[in-house]
């Protein structure tokens, strides 16, 4: 029962310190982030093969303040230098950079597969490519190969704002309704009006500006 115990609440202890780390902890891994993550894995298992629980969650406490000092000094731009660097130029108008390339320890053929991931197999479709500090590789295309938008066509498109879910896996969404300025009987109506009771939804949402209601049914 003891160990049960101590193993929940570093369980519970260790995601809490992720969640006041950040999202970027997870999404954009910076140089800290990776070490700190690192860290808090081999800190957080310590107690479950010896009996040092309470040191254990004070390092683990000096780690996570550590964390946000160091994401607080990255805000300015001489921390942001020290600890993430700068973005490296790969590609500079369809030619590759090759010192650069061997400077970032990147193969071509990762490169090219990169490029291919982000839809542009030829290296001479790229104006530039950079080796940014969060280790993603920005793709800017040239002007002939920049995707057509809507705005290009000079077409009108009404925004109908954010999909917010009101049924999902049969289960009403009572928050999100609350949300839009609906109620169930609302919702209930509108499933009525096409022969459709709740538990036939797998997935609704609700247009956010334009209130439209879709719909998708079980199969």
């Amino acid at each position: 029962m003891i160990l049960f115990t101590k193993i929940l609440t570093l369980y519970l202890i260790t995601i809490a310190i992720m969640r006041m780390m950040g999202k970027s902890t997870i999404i954009q891994m910076t140089p800290y982030d990776l070490v700190a993550i690192i860290i808090v894995g081999t800190i957080a298992s310590e107690p479950l093969i010896s009996t040092e629980f309470r040191p254990t969650v004070m390092a683990l406490g000096i780690l996570v303040a550590l964390h946000i000092l160091f994401s607080k000094m990255t805000l300015w731009q001489w921390g942001n230098r020290f600890f993430l660097g700068e973005p490296t130029l790969l590609i500079k108008n369809g030619e590759i950079i090759e010192d650069n390339i061997e400077k970032s320890m990147l193969s071509i053929a990762q490169l090219l597969s990169i490029l291919r991931s982000k839809g542009y197999p030829k290296v001479t479709d790229v104006e530039y490519a950079l080796l940014e500090p969060i280790g993603e590789v920005s793709v800017i295309p040239k002007a002939e190969n920049t995707p057509v938008t809507v705005q290009h066509l000079q077409i009108s498109i009404e925004d109908e704002g954010l999909p917010i879910s009101v049924i999902v896996d049969g289960r009403i969404q009572y928050r999100n309704l609350k949300l839009l300025g609906k109620t169930k009987e609302w919702l209930l109506t509108q499933l009525r009006s096409q022969s459709l009771e709740q538990k036939d939804v797998l997935y609704a949402y609700v247009n956010e500006k334009n209130k439209k209601l879709h719909i998708h049914k079980r199969m």
